[in-house]
């Protein structure tokens, strides 16, 4: 009887090991499927997801996909929903989404960081030459396109409007995506085009390269000073002369720019997507020209906490004291 039981309590206990090491494979498997959310095709987000989803294919031995989306304020909801993994979008909207603040109606705690600093998303107003808009308020009852609805311009011009003493019911907008707004402006059917995007925005680039001419117009100086300080994720930004070949520097706003997962994923799953993300971090760099600068040493300082995975590697490499 004695043996009996003693056999018992040996199967069980392999038993219990061995479902132990089952449990533990399943919470790390890698997903078979991986969406990363981007925005519209004319941006930086959408060649930057499609090298993201690239490194996470050939070393994780997934199927990973950039997918189109309305950019960076819909991605928050496309987290939340569980309809993408991973996201592009702004430290500003990550913070509002995560916590429910305006435009969010209530918090999204599926959001969580993976890493930041990633590109400048920078506020482009371009305008069709001759149009005879110099300023700001001189795109009161215009035909302008504010880019994709539920992209993060959209949010911004609310906020600009406002505090240039209008609001985006004064203009004639258009929700457009960007190659579509430029297209339009170059055929006399926009007057100016709103984008938020790292630079150069390729578009606008593919208008210059074709020989089009197309006048940017600065903010003034009290605009962003209104606008930054009623949300401090923003910032004033100078795009050059250079850029764009405008005849002075533009003064603009910017807003950085970042990778969110979703909270839900395990943490040893999150660890390995970071880790062939930071490994083949030359291939993000190389997606487009606003990515250069893109360091893992300040990949982890982001306004919203970290996934716990996310965190785990950067403290595995003393990043995070």
């Amino acid at each position: 009887m004695r043996r009996k039981n003693l056999a018992f309590v040996a199967v069980m206990i392999l038993f219990l090991v061995f479902s132990g090491v089952a449990f533990a494979q399943a919470k790390s498997t890698i997903p078979r499927f991986i969406e990363i959310g981007t925005a519209g095709t004319g941006g930086a987000y959408y060649p930057i997801g499609i090298a993201m989803a690239d490194i996470l294919t050939n070393r994780l031995k997934t199927q990973a996909t950039a997918q189109v989306t309305g950019g960076a304020v819909e991605n928050i909801r496309l987290i939340q929903e569980g309809s993408v993994k991973i996201a592009l979008t702004t430290t500003a909207s990550a913070y509002n989404g995560l916590y429910g603040h305006p435009p969010f109606t209530k918090p999204n705690p599926r959001v969580s960081g993976l890493f930041s600093n990633l590109t400048q998303g920078v506020y482009q107003i371009a305008v069709r030459e001759n149009s005879n808009i110099k300023s700001l308020q001189d795109l009161k009852g215009k035909r302008v396109s504010l880019g994709p609805q539920g992209g993060l311009g959209v949010e911004l011009s609310d906020y600009v409007f406002k505090a240039a003493g209008f609001s985006i019911s004064d203009v004639k907008a258009t929700f457009l995506s960007y190659e579509e707004s430029t297209t339009m402006m170059d055929d006399g059917n926009l007057d100016a085009v709103i984008i938020q995007t790292a630079l150069p925005n390729p578009a606008l680039s593919q208008l210059q390269a074709s020989g089009k001419h197309f006048d940017v117009i600065s903010l003034p100086e009290d605009i962003i000073q209104k606008v930054t300080t009623e949300h401090p994720y923003f910032s004033p930004f100078t795009i050059p002369a250079s850029m764009y070949n405008t005849a002075t520097d533009i003064m603009t706003l910017n807003s950085t720019n970042m990778a969110i997962i979703d909270r839900n994923l395990p943490d040893e799953v999150v660890y390995q997507i970071l880790k062939a993300f930071m490994t083949d971090i030359d291939k993000i760099r190389a997606s487009h020209p606003s990515a250069k600068t893109f360091t893992l040493e300040h990949a982890w300082e982001m306004p919203i906490p970290l996934h716990p995975g996310a965190e785990r590697y950067y403290r595995e490499l003393k990043l995070i004291k």
